[in-house]
């Protein structure tokens, strides 16, 4: 039989070269003609899981119950390298051979019941974890899985008292205390959520992952500056956590600073250029500052990693449109519309994209269809009242223009509109009184009477208006 001497005595590395020369050895098929022995394996398997080496685990487990099929322990070993690689149903099964051998075994009961828990078997997870602490009342990785059971339930008080219980058990005091402060967040006791937070960072000040939440509930609790120094702690510790940059991000965009949100997004796709969301929230951040061409490379960066992303196709439609690039913008909003054709924002605004192309009927079309979707648009309604008087559809527009104002009455823009199709209309002296009430609304709508007016009315129109607003 071939065999390596397995000393469980050795220091690390040499078992980790001894764990070398037996996974090359099982690659070139040397342990397939020559197995070692079941005792061999047991000490190999039981190394891979003491220091998370799932998939060695799980290749010599596997041949660990090949050559011992009636070994409980090969099964549930076997079990256990599977949850370990998350392939929770595969490790039921193997959980349910070892029980059959070994129905007693309370180490088994509970990792079994951990397993159903991963699967969304709360129940039976529940019944068996009850079952192994009748026999076993302080097995902490029993009490550790009810507690979860009962936070999934959302019986916080219950989780919470236990997850207390076990921060006193060294062992797993550090999971412990960071689910008993999720579980504290999740019952809205959100300052002592905080202090379990503090608590974890007074042993462990460079623990990432704890500031990384103790800035989420800074952020749930609207504290964005104390936020924001979480997640810089947690950058800094931690570089290539991409999930700090992405919420250092949004926290400095939410307190308006939108050059640093900026500069904390370039540095998560620094840390993962192949994460869609944190291209994208540039991309927002940047459209915001009015960079427009550069907001539309990080949107096409964002489409590049996700090509359906409507959201992102909208964005760099909206950019595009900002420079008036306006064909390009079209074609952006059709593509986001064969995503999501329900998005009432977007077939407004390609509806504005098609009025500047001055392509009136597909403009009138795309204003109804946003309508439709959200009748209560009262700008979009004005736009599409004014796009009917430039088709010669008057009446309509007036209809609608008159709609606007009866819910809105003193809408600048809307009684500015009103005046101008009255205007194309020739009626002159019924304008007057709108473009008063404009004025009055929003002086600025005197300028923007004075400079464009004229080539609405001509200029004997316009020279009868100067007239009568003196």
């Amino acid at each position: 039989m071939f065999d390596f001497d397995w000393d469980d005595d050795a220091d690390t590395r040499d078992l980790d070269e001894t764990l070398r020369r037996f996974r090359e050895s099982h690659r070139n098929g040397e342990l397939k003609a020559s197995p070692p022995s079941p005792e061999t394996l047991e000490s190999i398997v039981n190394y891979c899981i003491e220091t998370q080496k799932f998939d060695d685990a799980l290749i010599f487990a596997h041949l660990w119950k090949e050559s011992a099929p009636y070994s409980s322990d090969a099964w549930h070993k076997y079990g256990i390298a599977l949850s370990g690689l998350g392939q929770w149903p595969e490790a039921l099964a193997a959980y349910d051979k070892a029980q059959e051998l070994d129905p007693i075994d309370t180490d088994l009961l509970v990792n079994k019941g951990i397993a159903l828990e991963q699967s969304g078997q709360l129940e039976e997870a529940y019944r068996l974890i009850e079952n192994a602490l009748r026999s076993s009342p302080d097995h902490t990785e029993a009490l550790f899985s009810k507690a979860m059971i009962l936070q999934r339930w959302q019986r916080h008080d219950e989780a919470i008292r236990l997850f207390q219980y076990l921060t006193r058990n060294a062992t797993v005091e550090r999971e412990a205390r960071y689910e008993l402060a999720f579980t504290l967040e999740q019952a809205g006791r959100l300052a002592e959520s905080e202090a379990e937070y503090q608590r974890i960072l007074d042993v462990d000040p460079f623990d990432a992952n704890a500031w990384f939440n103790r800035g989420v509930l800074a952020s749930t609790m609207g504290a964005h500056r104390r936020s924001i120094r979480c997640y810089d702690m947690a950058s800094a510790i931690q570089p290539t956590f991409t999930s700090a940059w992405f919420n250092l991000g949004n926290a400095y965009a939410t307190i308006g600073k939108l050059d640093l949100a900026a500069d904390a997004f370039r540095q998560g796709i620094a840390a993962d250029n192949a994460d869609a969301g944190i291209h994208y929230n540039l991309a927002t951040v940047l459209e915001e500052r009015g960079l427009f061409d550069q907001a539309a490379e990080a949107y096409t960066a964002t489409l590049e990693l996700d090509p359906d992303n409507a959201l992102a196709l909208y964005g760099r439609g909206t950019c595009y449109d900002a420079q008036e690039l306006f064909v390009q913008a079209v074609a952006d909003y059709d593509a986001a519309l064969e995503v999501d054709p329900t998005n009432a924002d977007v077939w407004y605004a390609r509806a504005d994209a098609l009025y500047n192309l001055r392509r009136l009927e597909g403009a009138l079309e795309s204003y109804r269809i946003a309508l439709e979707i959200e009748p209560n648009d009262i700008e979009c309604r004005l736009d599409l009242a004014l796009a009917l008087a430039e088709t010669g559809e008057i009446r309509n527009s007036l209809g609608m223009i008159t709609s606007c104002l009866e819910q809105r009455p003193d809408w600048a823009d809307a009684l500015y509109a009103m005046a101008k199709v009255l205007g194309l209309a020739r009626e002159l002296n019924a304008a007057v009184p709108y473009l008063r009430r404009a004025f009055a609304a929003d002086p600025s709508k005197r300028f923007e009477f004075d400079m464009g007016f004229e080539a609405v009315v001509g200029k004997h129109g316009m020279d009868y208006l100067q007239r009568a607003l003196l």
